[in-house]
């Protein structure tokens, strides 16, 4: 097996810095967990230096027990990209042992523009007929743990999606301070489409005309999982839908990371990959956009007590940190109060809530005391996977704390014009 970044495997000392800052680590503390482990094994797959460790699935399920937080990578010594190595590992895994039919399923449903608007107003209408309180109530035997988790977690799914909503435009007799394209990602389309529109509002308050192109799942899925051919042809479709405007906005954490980190995806091509470059350069998350372009003015409101989870994608990955600090602290009657460990991985981490459901759960329960200790009553975050695990946590805590992003309260301080 080859790496592309195989000789950061060499620069691993084995110092075990990561084993104190992986939290699957930190609840198992099982080596098979922390970077360090996984380097050893990838080492073996690679040199061949335990009697011919290759490729298998074993191996397979050691490089997938990661939530790919990166927080291995921030804080080692030697400057190891683990985040990057995994990735390989699991792309080349892929590629010798194909991957399982309920992945290639669910990997080609968020390919398909097609298959999600076929499929997902009836998971929608299932939801609304009680489908996951039935699949709950049926005993563990009957029912795989996945489906049960994923029951759980699924966000209400639109029936009727932002990309059927219409778009808001920037107030009339205000002057049009440019264009900009709004990506519109799987989750936020169908998931939190509310999210969306609010993100949409607050651009057009402060003067710019929002474009929301037909672009292509941002392929963070399936590059998770090692399906880099589609991921390449995504970036590839979602570049040409994308590169012609001023400025990319998103409100995604992981669609942000996969839409900057695209230069890299492409970058086997040397003109493609400058291309994606380019477009990586006008891609900001909507707090960084607002942080650098002002805010809308805002009425005043009740006070509120609101703390923030930082989303892996977004703080690790882009480098994003204080800006939806700051986006948080600037609107009126909001009283912030900063967690203990907010950049600590909530265990949502996409699918990994449910292929490992119940370490994801004893992850999630740490920074659900983490949120309690605040005192607030709202916790907001950039990631619809975040969002999406710390309302499942919270509910099942019985605790009445609203889960939301940072834009929804934005967008209800909004002055009507």
């Amino acid at each position: 097996m080859e790496l592309r970044h195989q000789e950061g495997l060499w620069r691993c000392s084995k110092c075990g810095a990561c084993t104190a800052v992986c939290p699957l680590y930190q609840h198992t503390t099982y080596e098979g967990m922390a970077a360090r482990g996984k380097l050893a094994l990838l080492e073996a797959a690679v040199d061949n230096h335990l009697g011919g460790l290759g490729p298998s699935r074993g191996l397979r399920a050691r490089l997938e027990d990661c939530l790919l937080c990166g927080a291995c990578a921030a804080n080692c010594p030697s400057l190891v990209p683990t985040t990057a190595l995994f990735l390989e590992g699991r792309a080349a895994l892929a590629r010798t042992l194909g991957l399982p039919l309920p992945v290639r399923g669910m990997l080609a449903m968020l390919a398909s523009t097609g298959l999600q608007a076929a499929g997902m107003p009836w998971v929608g209408l299932a939801q609304r007929a009680g489908l996951p309180g039935l699949v709950e109530s049926v005993p563990p035997p009957l029912v795989p743990e996945s489906l049960r988790a994923a029951a759980a977690a699924a966000p209400p799914i639109a029936i009727r999606p932002f990309r059927s909503r219409p778009v808001p435009a920037p107030p009339a007799g205000q002057p049009v301070r440019g264009r900009v394209a709004y990506f519109a990602g799987c989750i936020m389309n169908w998931g939190y489409p509310d999210v969306a529109e609010a993100t949409c509002r607050a651009l057009a308050a402060i003067g710019y005309r929002v474009e929301v192109p037909a672009v292509q799942c941002c392929g963070m899925p399936h590059r998770v999982y090692g399906d880099e051919e589609t991921a390449r042809r995504l970036a590839r479709s979602n570049l040409g839908a994308l590169e012609g405007y001023e400025a990319v906005i998103t409100d995604c954490a992981s669609c942000g990371a996969a839409l900057k980190s695209s230069g890299e995806l492409l970058g086997e091509d040397a003109r493609l990959g400058e291309r994606a470059r380019v477009l990586a350069g006008k891609v900001s998350d909507i707090s960084q956009f607002l942080a650098q372009r002002g805010l809308p003015t805002l009425r005043k409101a009740a006070p509120l007590r609101v703390t923030y989870h930082e989303p892996c994608h977004l703080g690790r990955e882009q480098g994003v940190k204080a800006e939806p600090r700051r986006l948080l602290q600037a609107i009126p009657g909001i009283e912030y109060v900063e967690m203990k460990g907010a950049d600590v991985c909530c265990g949502g981490a996409g699918s990994f809530c449910l292929t490992h459901a119940a370490l994801s759960r004893e992850v999630g329960e740490a920074k659900v005391a983490s949120i309690l200790a605040t005192g607030a009553s709202v916790v907001a975050s950039g990631c619809p996977s975040c969002i999406t695990q710390l309302s499942l946590m919270l509910r099942g805590r019985g605790a009445r704390v609203r889960v939301c992003h940072p834009l929804e309260l934005l967008a209800e301080r909004l002055v009507r014009c």
